[in-house]
């Protein structure tokens, strides 16, 4: 049975049936490709060693969750000289190397999951048909590969609990793109001031009111302006008068963390 608008799947695998139970409906897909690459070494082979199923899920059909049930194959790697005998047939178009979930269903969710993070997330996707626990669906924007740093002139500096109360690491944005930097992970006046100073082209540096960064940026970034961001201002002079208040916010609404 070829693929199908409905399950659509890369070429070199075929549907062969299609089942359901009362929580999914079963897709069992066969590749009929007539090898694969070595992923170490890049030779080509066509001599199968076994074959094997993976059940990775995909994503849900009218509201339905599916799993496919993938039969793969295993290559004898014919080149001398690599140290792998054996290998696992890849289908990078599909699902990445021991992965449970087809890639194109990751993508999906990790979507979700910047736009909801981890609780909201997964109940969202669950109501949409894909079934994922918070846990697994943070765990998949950590997959998420990021962004090389390219040079960048204001930078804001503030703490992120890897733990509430007990451990914290640095967080550092570009203030002007609006993205994350770098996460840090210890909240230390060194480690700001070690990054820091891998980037001297570092102008001016937004940050909170505590000594740890302030010491971290005037070592690691001496020829920058330090500022403190409106919502640790907001936050100090909470209770002061509003002109006050407002005439620190209008003069560091630029570099806004909040």
């Amino acid at each position: 049975m070829p693929t199908t608008p409905l399950v659509s799947l890369p070429e070199g695998l075929d549907v062969t049936s299609v089942s359901e139970t009362p929580k999914e409906v079963l897709v069992r897909v066969t590749s009929t490709r007539t090898g694969s690459l070595c992923p170490l070494c890049s030779t080509a082979s066509q001599a199968i060693h076994s074959s094997y199923r993976r059940k990775p899920a995909d994503l849900p059909c009218a509201g339905r969750p599916i799993r496919l049930l993938l039969t793969v194959r295993k290559f004898f790697c014919r080149n001398t000289a690599c140290p792998r005998k054996v290998f696992t047939e890849r289908l990078p178009e599909l699902i990445e190397p021991a992965s449970r979930l087809t890639s194109r269903l990751r993508e999906a969710l990790q979507t979700i999951g910047f736009a909801l993070n981890g609780e909201g997330g997964a109940r969202l996707a669950c109501r949409l048909g894909m079934p994922i626990s918070a846990t697994t669906l943070l765990r998949s924007l950590h997959l998420v590969p990021t962004p090389p740093i390219e040079k960048v002139r204001v930078v804001g500096l503030d703490d992120w609990a890897w733990r509430k109360g007990q451990r914290y690491g640095t967080i550092i944005i570009d203030q002007e793109r609006h993205v994350v930097l770098d996460l840090l992970a210890e909240r230390s006046a060194q480690s700001v001031q070690k990054w820091l100073e891998m980037h001297p082209e570092v102008e001016i540096v937004s940050r909170d009111r505590g000594g740890t960064y302030v010491d971290g940026a005037t070592q690691g970034a001496p020829q920058a302006t330090q500022v403190a961001d409106r919502w640790h201002i907001r936050v100090f002079f909470g209770r002061c008068r509003g002109r006050v208040l407002d005439s620190y916010s209008h003069s560091s609404s630029r570099y806004s963390c909040g």
